[in-house]
């Protein structure tokens, strides 16, 4: 292809980790490339010939961001292997610290890494100088989701508390109570981001067909289930991804990329309220239904707008799970009733699905497999950025400037996880 124009950006501002973009405007089209340049990380190779709690640990250093869904994931997929079943309230408590996680990810993303893209602003810090009321209720939503996992996983980063089979220590009934008044005030907070996020309209020129994958809750909509669903209607056992989901490394980027039935696919917010909103109640529910046309399922946009919604929800259902968990009692963790055995577990991180299947023989780690949300949808993103390009390029665009600032946008609108991303599983 004859290269008519080249946008380059050698370093992709507010998002987690270390990437750029290349896109090529040429004669046959355009060709848009996310060029992953942080160095691979090899979790899935140093946990092997480890006892499984030692691998559980270590896990959540795949990324700071995501390190509760990091540590809680792969617990699961052990106890599924040795055959553990934890109590009624290690599996509320342990919602509730995922959730935290959720709601202080998606406030940050949104209000300090998306917002200054909406209101034309380079950062976070010149959009507290116009408005620092916006900022603060970033601020504090993204304090909520830190208190919870300090109170429930031992400190805000890499929760240690949480372990196979239950919990090593158990936030007091003063704590929960103060946690839940603080989700309460960060409802309205929550929903005055989602009538902000509601006011803008998205690029028409990212409108395009595609797969949204995400799980089937097992009761109310959330981040546990063991059934994975697509729009499309296809639905399928965690057990048999290996059968749906494959990765891919492309020679310019050390991460991986995903691909559904062999198809480029989205998971996040918008791929569970696209496939799951029946499940939202409260005033999730109520959002939904006065801005419906927001959760445009074509358009990668509509993600920032489905986190604001997922914040609502979160914090409407952390005041619930408090008040269903009620004094926490100290319990025995739940024991394995086998030595070796397969699990497989999947969850609902905040950037979409995360998979963990591990093989442990005589309580040791010998196999490990993971896939993370950023390495499943960096080719829809890639087809996003290109189509963003080609639109403005067609329309009459020609400063790479603002081609480069626009394809930032769609890039950041998913949200990814670059340090999830870069793994490998064989040297």
């Amino acid at each position: 292809m004859k290269v008519t124009k080249e946008i380059r950006v050698d370093h992709l501002a507010r998002i987690e980790g270390k990437a750029g973009i290349e896109v090529d405007v040429g004669d046959d089209g355009v060709e848009a490339k996310l060029n992953v340049t942080e160095g691979a990380r090899f979790f899935e190779v140093i946990t092997r010939n480890k006892h499984y709690n030692e691998a559980v640990a270590i896990f959540p250093r795949i990324c700071s961001f995501c390190c509760t869904p990091h540590k809680l994931t792969p617990i699961e997929a052990v106890e599924w292997a040795l055959d553990i079943q934890p109590s009624e309230q290690t599996r509320k408590l342990r919602d509730l610290l995922y959730l935290g996680n959720v709601v202080e990810s998606h406030a940050l993303h949104l209000y300090l890494l998306v917002v200054p893209d909406y209101l034309g602003y380079p950062d976070a810090f010149a959009v507290a100088q116009k408005d620092g009321g916006l900022v603060k209720d970033g601020l504090f939503l993204k304090d909520v989701g830190a208190e919870i996992q300090t109170a429930i996983g031992s400190r805000s980063i890499h929760p240690e508390s949480a372990i196979v089979g239950g919990f090593g220590t158990l936030p007091s009934r003063r704590t929960l109570e103060k946690i839940a008044a603080m989700a309460e005030e960060g409802i309205q907070k929550a929903v005055r981001a989602v009538d902000f996020f509601a006011e803008y309209e998205y690029p028409q020129y990212v409108d395009i067909k595609r797969q949204h994958l995400s799980i089937k809750p097992y009761d109310v909509y959330g981040v546990y289930g063991n059934t994975m669903v697509s729009n499309n209607g296809d639905q399928f056992p965690v057990e048999d991804y290996r059968q749906h989901l494959a990765e891919e490394v492309a020679p310019y980027s050390y991460a991986k990329r995903g691909l559904f039935n062999d198809q480029p696919y989205m998971v996040g917010a918008l791929s569970r309220v696209v496939n799951n909103d029946h499940l939202l109640t409260g005033t999730a529910q109520d959002l939904m239904e006065r801005y419906h046309q927001f959760v445009t399922p074509d358009n990668p946009f509509a993600n920032n707008f489905a986190q604001a919604v997922e914040m609502v929800f979160f914090l409407e259902r952390i005041r619930e799970l408090i008040q269903e968990i009620g004094e926490p009692v100290q319990e025995k963790p739940a024991q394995p009733s086998r030595a070796s055995g397969e699990g497989y577990a999947v969850t609902e991180a905040p950037r979409g699905l995360l998979i963990y299947y591990m093989n442990i023989e005589d309580h040791v780690v010998t196999d490990v497999d993971v896939i993370t949300p950023t390495a499943m949808f960096l080719p829809m993103m890639e087809k996003d950025i290109a189509a963003m390009a080609e639109g403005l390029w067609r329309d009459g665009m020609q400063d790479g400037d603002t081609i480069a600032k626009k394809v930032e946008m769609v890039a950041r609108a998913y949200d990814p996880c670059i340090s999830c991303s870069v793994h490998v599983t064989r040297l």
